[in-house]
């Protein structure tokens, strides 16, 4: 599905908002729609077979955030089966994008131990061993979690069965991935920024082309696209022939990748989804790209970066 909207700030694990040219959006269309849904899988009692795993989403499932004190809970109902996911931060601080090790049973923490208790139909722990991952997460005026993506793994005791899974209220995606491939493609490169550990950022650049940047884990990429000259980037395009942005021929898109500096390249660009918010500037972004060295290491065999990109969108 491909959108190109405008509406206000999103606020998440993402920076938005740099300084840029306004960018005219192409006709408006349905928001990109947050998601919410759980999946789960629950290790075997006697640790023979094969885990259950299932999934709810919406709208056959509903999902209920609530706040009491510093422990958040989001409860999740269907079909006569009901989930209990409780979150809680270290004493003293809120809940952010990150990972927490050592959670123990929430409301019952130790120290600085932050807090998880899973709970599904009549089970749970009295003690809770686990940990659990936050990459996106928003709150209302009143505290209570309003936006969440998160992971969570939990056990009753060290050595018993586990309970994992990946929670999503009212989220949209947000990561970057990329794939090196070159002469050995079995040893191919690559990376994965989520939000727990990166920081994310779009924003339009001189007349019409768009920028989207990503950091973490010792990493920084950012990606350009641009139209051809006179044009607009359109949802539901596929740019080919794309050349390096700011030396393309007439009628040629344009196509960057900060880590992929070779010369000259060729790539192609599609544009799936694309948002402004009141000021011109992207608050949602969808796009893929595939761009080749075209001599290096040989015109045969050149290497070819692939991409997808996920912000709020």
């Amino acid at each position: 599905m491909f959108r190109t909207i405008r509406r206000g700030a999103v606020v998440a694990a993402s920076l938005v908002g740099l300084t840029g040219a306004l960018l005219v959006a192409a006709p408006a269309s349905a928001a990109p729609v947050p998601e919410s849904s759980l999946s789960w899988s629950i290790e075997p009692s006697d640790g023979q077979g094969e885990p259950v795993t299932g999934t709810f989403t919406e709208p056959t499932a509903s999902f209920q955030s609530l706040r009491d004190g510093n422990i958040h809970r989001v409860n999740v109902s269907s079909a006569g089966t009901f989930w209990s996911i409780s979150l809680a931060p270290p004493v003293g601080e809120q809940l952010h994008p990150g990972n927490y090790p050592n959670a123990e049973r929430a409301g019952f923490q130790t120290g600085r131990a932050p807090g998880l208790d899973v709970t599904h139909g009549s089970s749970g722990c009295n003690q809770v061993h686990g940990r659990f991952t936050i990459h996106q997460i928003g709150f209302d005026p009143a505290g209570t979690i309003n936006m969440l993506e998160a992971t969570f793994v939990q056990r009753c005791s060290p050595g018993e069965p586990a309970v994992s899974g990946t929670l999503k209220y009212k989220a949209t995606p947000l990561s970057y991935r990329w794939v090196l491939t070159d002469q050995e493609p079995g040893t191919a490169e690559s990376h994965t920024y989520r939000g727990a550990t990166s920081t994310f950022w779009a924003q339009t650049f001189w007349s019409s082309s768009l920028r989207f940047g990503a950091s973490g884990g010792r990493l920084n990429d950012i990606v350009e696209f641009s139209p051809p000259q006179g044009e607009q980037l359109t949802v539901g395009t596929t740019y080919r022939d794309a050349q390096p942005v700011g030396e393309q021929d007439p009628g040629r898109p344009g196509l960057s990748v900060e880590r992929f500096r070779c010369r000259p390249t060729t790539g192609v660009f599609t544009i799936k989804e694309l948002e402004y918010g009141a000021d011109g500037e992207p608050v949602a972004l969808s796009a893929t790209f595939t761009i080749r060295c075209t001599e290096y290491p040989s015109p045969e065999n050149p290497n070819v970066l692939k991409g997808v990109v996920h912000f709020h969108a």
